[in-house]
């Protein structure tokens, strides 16, 4: 009996993690036929990523599913802080308060944040990646053009001069399946088939050695339901999202991932230390000091911490790269899978264009251009993180009720304040990503500080949109200029424009066949913070260019499609 299948495509997606999902999504959502692969049936239920990024929440909010994301998690009122402790029935060192869902949907209490330092519609959110990707993948069946084979494995990749040819097998069949795509883009893990097919190899750093996050990490996910009421004497009185414990016997960290009955601990294996052999009771004792409440192990595993690697490209001809294909974090600041993402949402508007025809492939180049460079900076970022955790000497006399004992934690929570701040407190990285490629106009002034604490709302071209509050919505709370912006390009005008001008850009965008509504707001909060007439934003919503209202409409849209390079 022939099982064998064949399907034709514009796009092959490898791999169905977040930024195979989300690539789907944004080709999805524009009619663009491709087919995702993913060797996984079932969304996963082990805890992965546990961070969603302002950004990528932004990105969400875009593909109206941000709600659902948001639901997502932590039970509304439960504590997002991040706490840390001798143990988890000792003392309490220091803590860094992290708005509630509900305070972020009630915008009533901004925690340690503050307000000022995140002008976005979308805070940052605390949930399991294993929550998000059930979202994504239901997320997918509202689109047609998307085709999804869950359960399968791809065993090939090529690059022929007439498109890819993808070649998978039935995980649990007997089944084949041939995909032929214009493009095929690896989305498929740190063994990516294509970066192998590729003929590319990761750069950077594998080896950092440290007391926490360099080297082999276990995770323990359990069910306890008694857990918070145990330790209901200790730090844990007020609970936190994410507990750190610290001290010269075992340091780990625990996560809340329903903020009711399911957790996950985490802890770095010592030299000669085996996972078989590890006794979870003894874990739990050792980071709780006090009691060993009742649970239920629900999986464990082993991984490798102390990455901050980079693939040395993100394309080769018709072949691509996203995810953790082409970069691999230590996990500190949660950027890895929020990195992800933003690759999908770079990469999807521009397969999108290409394929349908008002873009060249060349558009296709600026992919690596813009994206490597901020993989590289977020790298480095969690590596910084984890050298600041996991390097971080503890008092001698941490743990003893006495005068130095007391003095040890004082000094030592003054200086995790000061991390759990630079790790978490991160505008900058998140909002302030901004690129520079050939398809952004340059500008002789100095663009804003790329600082990953401080974000600087700006115009300048390559950069994110700045979010203000849309002047012409009668909402207290919750609009958000970047929710008028189109699917395609928009032509912001933060001055009236003559018909004659809104002709002039309707013509050209016409006649390249590129997407294009126009929008205008004339309020002086748009207008100062876009720095300009008018503000072409591309649909990933980046600034592509802006200038006076007289400049002309082909030149602009020609290069921020690629077909001036």
């Amino acid at each position: 009996m022939n099982n064998s299948t064949s399907l034709v495509s514009d796009v092959a997606i490898i791999g169905g993690g977040p930024s195979g999902l989300m690539l789907a999504i944004e080709l999805g959502c524009r009619g663009v036929p491709c087919v995702l692969i993913e060797t996984q049936r079932l969304a996963p239920s082990v805890p992965k990523a546990n961070a969603t990024s302002a950004r990528t929440m932004e990105h969400y909010r875009r593909r109206g599913f941000a709600d659902r994301v948001r639901n997502a998690g932590l039970a509304a009122d439960h504590p997002q802080d991040v706490m840390y402790c001798t143990r988890l029935a000792g003392y309490e060192i220091a803590r860094f308060r992290i708005p509630s869902r509900a305070q972020v949907t009630q915008r009533s209490d901004f925690g340690d944040y503050g307000e000022a330092a995140w002008p976005t519609p979308e805070l940052p959110h605390r949930a399991q990646q294993m929550y998000i990707e059930r979202i994504l993948r239901d997320e997918l069946s509202r689109y047609p053009s998307v085709v999804t084979r869950f359960g399968w494995e791809v065993t090939s990749v090529a690059d022929t001069a007439d498109g890819t040819i993808v070649m998978a097998r039935e995980v649990a069949g007997a089944g084949s399946l041939t995909v032929n795509a214009q493009y095929a883009v690896g989305c498929d893990g740190p063994r990516s088939i294509v970066r192998e097919a590729m003929g590319c190899g990761y750069q950077g750093a594998s080896q950092a050695q440290r007391e926490f996050f360099g080297g082999q990490m276990m995770t323990l996910h359990f069910r306890s339901a008694d857990l918070y009421q145990c330790l209901a004497q200790g730090p844990l009185q007020r609970p936190a999202w994410q507990s750190w414990i610290v001290n010269s016997e075992m340091r780990g960290i625990l996560i809340a991932i329903n903020g009711v009955d399911e957790f996950a601990i985490g802890i770095q294996l010592k030299p000669g230390q085996v996972a078989e052999n590890i006794d979870p009771d003894e874990v739990f004792r050792a980071l709780t000091g006090g009691p060993v409440f009742h649970y239920e192990i629900l999986n464990s595993g082993t991984w490798t911490a102390g990455y901050m690697l980079v693939a040395e490209a993100f394309r080769h001809d018709r072949l691509f790269i996203a995810g953790d294909a082409a970069h691999l974090f230590t996990p500190t600041g949660g950027m890895g899978y929020n990195t992800s993402v933003d690759d999908a949402v770079n990469l999807g508007w521009k397969l999108s264009a290409v394929t349908q025809g008002w873009a060249p492939d060349t558009l296709l180049n600026s992919y690596h251009t813009e994206r490597h460079p901020m993989a590289e900076r977020n790298t480095r970022f969690a590596h910084s993180m984890a050298d600041s955790i996991g390097k971080l000497p503890m008092p001698p006399d941490l743990e003893a009720d006495t005068l130095n004992g007391e003095s040890g934690r004082k000094a030592l929570g003054q200086r995790l304040l000061k991390h759990v701040a630079d790790e978490f407190n991160i505008p900058g990285l998140q909002l302030g990503v901004r690129y520079s490629s050939a398809i952004v106009a340059h500008e002789a002034s100095e663009p804003p500080v790329d600082s990953p604490n401080i974000y600087i709302p700006s115009g300048y071209p390559g950069a994110r949109c700045p979010h203000v509050a849309d002047p012409q919505i009668d909402k207290s709370q919750g609009t958000s200029l970047l929710d008028r912006f189109g699917a395609g390009f928009t032509l912001l005008s933060t001055v009236d424009l003559a018909p004659a001008t809104q002709a002039e850009w309707s013509d050209a965008a016409v006649s390249l066949g590129i997407p294009l509504v126009q929008l205008t707001r004339t309020s002086a909060a748009v207008s100062d913070i876009y720095g300009a007439e008018l503000v072409l934003i591309r649909p990933d919503h980046h600034i592509a260019w802006r200038g006076p209202a007289n400049s002309k409409a082909l030149p602009q849209l020609r290069r921020a499609t690629g077909h001036i390079l």
